[in-house]
């Protein structure tokens, strides 16, 4: 922030010299001896912006959550938002990553606009009822909603919205991304972070406390 006063004489008495109406002292001084004084404070604020790039708008996507109640994604706009892709089955790093979210979430201020999201790729198995389920026993946030839909919706969801890897789920074979999506206030993709890798918790905070001090 930069602050600036122009200071000036309304008296309509004789102009001191030079080299004492210039000096910062002396107009400073005129403050305390009854001389009218016109003080104007010029304010310019930077509002701080990220060097995360902006990447993908993240799709209007109407989605199911785990009490049973449609949600479309452009109602995370207001608040920084991380996404991940798992499913409730998955013996691989599917725990891994919501592991890692319920660290994210307790290092997050719990008054900052942020939401956090994790969307089923297993449709068939998981139910609003089953995600309700398996987020009673993972759920540290209030802040944090489970959202399945149908394969179809949620494939192209992945690969064309968030644009990671995905395939139509099955009970043999279901291909999804390990990573972390951040969005900021406008729905914007800004960030990707491995969900199982060792800083994780880390850079995901970061980034969301970066986007949290944007506009």
């Amino acid at each position: 922030m930069i602050r600036r006063m122009i200071l000036s004489r309304e008296d309509g008495e004789g102009s001191p010299s030079r080299s004492r109406r210039g000096s910062l002292p002396f107009r400073l001084a005129t403050l305390g001896v009854g001389v009218g004084i016109t003080l104007v404070v010029l304010v310019v604020s930077c509002s701080h912006q990220s060097d995360l790039p902006k990447l993908f708008r993240v799709p209007n996507t109407t989605l199911v959550s785990d009490a049973n109640k449609p949600v479309q994604l452009d109602a995370m706009k207001g608040s920084v938002t991380v996404y991940d892709f798992i499913f409730t089955h998955c013996a691989g790093t599917c725990p891994m990553m919501t592991s890692t979210m319920r660290r994210i979430t307790s290092k997050i201020d719990k008054d900052a606009p942020v939401r956090f999201v994790s969307i089923s790729v297993d449709p068939q198995r998981d139910t609003p009822a089953a995600l309700r389920g398996y987020a009673s026993k993972v759920r540290n946030d209030p802040r944090w909603v489970f959202l399945t839909g149908d394969a179809k919706t949620i494939t192209d969801l992945s690969v064309n919205g968030f644009k990671l890897a995905a395939s139509g789920a099955s009970t043999d074979s279901i291909l999804h991304s390990s990573k972390f999506a951040i969005a900021d206030k406008h729905g914007m993709i800004r960030d990707y972070y491995g969900g199982t890798s060792d800083d994780a918790v880390e850079h995901v905070t970061g980034a969301v406390n970066d986007l949290l001090r944007e506009e």
